[in-house]
């Protein structure tokens, strides 16, 4: 199952296949002063396209049906005190959208310091 590492900074989003070892990033307006998610369609549109870029549809993975993915998203910026409940739910929403509900978990992660690959897999493997 492919693990994605989603880091979310203000009006910026970077995606990393774990296995592959890709990156890929995009700049949207989807922030405000006070959300780091403040246009959730915005936020949903720019991470669904940077998903198709390392995953392009093809004919074969659309008869295959698409894959699932395994996912850690880090709001590495405006995350003081921690997230709401509501602002994780806005986070588990945008991935929902983006991947069209093609994800088995999801692992919310919440400080100033990106992830590395191990510590990615890690949180993945904790249920």
């Amino acid at each position: 199952m492919p693990a994605l590492y989603i880091q979310l900074r203000k009006n910026r989003i970077a995606v990393r296949d774990i296995d592959r070892k890709k990156d890929v990033s995009a700049q949207a307006t989807f922030s405000n002063q006070r959300l780091l998610i403040a246009d959730f369609l915005q936020a949903e549109k720019a991470l669904s396209g940077l998903i198709q870029q390392l995953y392009p549809a093809t004919l074969i993975s659309s008869l295959l049906r698409s894959r699932r993915f395994d996912i850690v998203i880090s709001a590495l910026e405006m995350n003081e005190g921690g997230l709401s409940p509501v602002e994780e739910r806005i986070l588990q929403e945008v991935i929902a959208g983006a991947t069209r509900m093609k994800y088995r978990q999801i692992k919310i992660h919440a400080q100033t310091a990106p992830l590395t690959d191990s510590a990615v897999l890690t949180m993945l493997e904790k249920e």
